[in-house]
């Protein structure tokens, strides 16, 4: 595949209120978590705070369980707060992403020897977010540890935004201490070019796009129709603007969803035939076609989204933060106004 990055097979947080540490999980049920996101392959392990799907052979990807039944946070949920998963060769096992806490990556790096018989040989972060870095050091095993693959633009973020400083997720309503941060120990230096990696008898393709922030890597496997989509892609969950450029947001994820028999593991939200993720297609188009007109009639972000509200139409898309109209918004007022590139 070459760096135009097309993905057919055939061609192919700001800080919130702190909460309290203590939560009590038996009210978030296997039934209420199902509810929320329905499982797209064979549930191996299941959590509190997410699950394990297996979705093709030597291929896992993990389901974030971040709300109850009711729409409502399940604190449980920053183990993991991302979705992620396990690509597996005969030689070497790739985990995507590193979780939110050290708890969350060494879970899915216990299912990975569990599973495969070989320890995380390398990690793959699909971007600079602290929900998808934050846990990092869970792949860690004493002084050993994992490659930890990322882009140059992610790791110069991971160290502007995290080191010293407190770490937020995607809009839970609490705050965590601050965590110092594991940094990368592979740099893909050429945004511009993929990256392939040979597993033994499998390889996969690194895609370095851009959109959710400056930098995002998506995951091409080349003998299975799956791709991990990091936070370009999201199902059931309206998406995060924080670090957005909304126009290459758009562009990167019709090249992920071109191929409609392909699977994407989504950044956040259930696991998804791309065939079946077209309204959220439509509700990035929505959102653009009324902040472009919010901003020609010189509104402000808060009171451009005031009145910004989802279709029936569209489905159900739940908030991590009742801003997250307003953070769309403010991206592309950003865009409009040449603030970004």
């Amino acid at each position: 595949m070459t760096s135009t990055h097309s993905f057919s097979r055939r061609g192919l947080m700001t800080g919130l209120a702190a909460t309290g540490a203590a939560v009590s999980l038996a009210a978030f049920s296997t039934a209420s978590r199902a509810r929320s996101f329905p499982a797209f392959g064979k549930v191996v392990d299941e959590q509190p705070f997410a699950r394990l799907e297996e979705i093709g052979e030597g291929i896992w990807g993990v389901v974030s369980t971040p709300l109850n039944a009711d729409g409502s946070f399940n604190p449980a949920a920053i183990a993991t707060l991302c979705n992620g998963g396990i690509i597996a060769g005969e030689d070497k096992v790739v985990a995507i992403d590193g979780s939110f806490q050290p708890a969350g990556a060494a879970w899915l790096a216990e299912l990975a020897l569990k599973l495969t018989g070989k320890a995380v040989t390398d990690v793959i972060v699909t971007h600079f977010h602290a929900d998808h870095t934050g846990g990092l050091a869970g792949y860690q095993q004493g002084a050993a540890g994992p490659n930890i693959i990322a882009t140059a633009t992610t790791n110069q973020l991971i160290v502007e935004r995290y080191t010293g400083a407190r770490q937020t997720p995607e809009g839970a309503s609490f705050a965590q201490p601050a965590i110092r941060p594991v940094l990368p120990t592979r740099i893909m230096t050429n945004e511009t070019e993929t990256v392939t990696m040979d597993l033994g008898g499998r390889t996969i393709t690194l895609h370095p796009l851009k959109g959710h922030t400056p930098s995002d890597v998506a995951i091409e496997i080349s003998d299975a129709p799956v791709i991990f989509a990091g936070d370009l892609v999201w199902a059931g969950l309206f998406h995060n603007y924080v670090d957005a450029i909304p126009s290459h947001l758009s562009t990167s994820v019709r090249q992920l969803l071109a191929d409609p028999q392909n699977t994407i593991v989504t950044g956040h939200g259930a696991i998804a035939r791309a065939a079946d993720l077209g309204n959220y297609i439509n509700l990035l188009d929505l959102v653009e076609e009324k902040a472009r007109a919010s901003f020609e009639a010189g509104k402000t972000a808060a009171e451009g989204s005031a009145d910004f509200l989802v279709p029936q139409s569209l489905g159900t898309w739940q908030l991590f933060n009742p801003r997250y109209y307003e953070t769309a918004f403010e991206a592309w007022r950003r865009e409009l106004a040449g603030e970004t590139s």
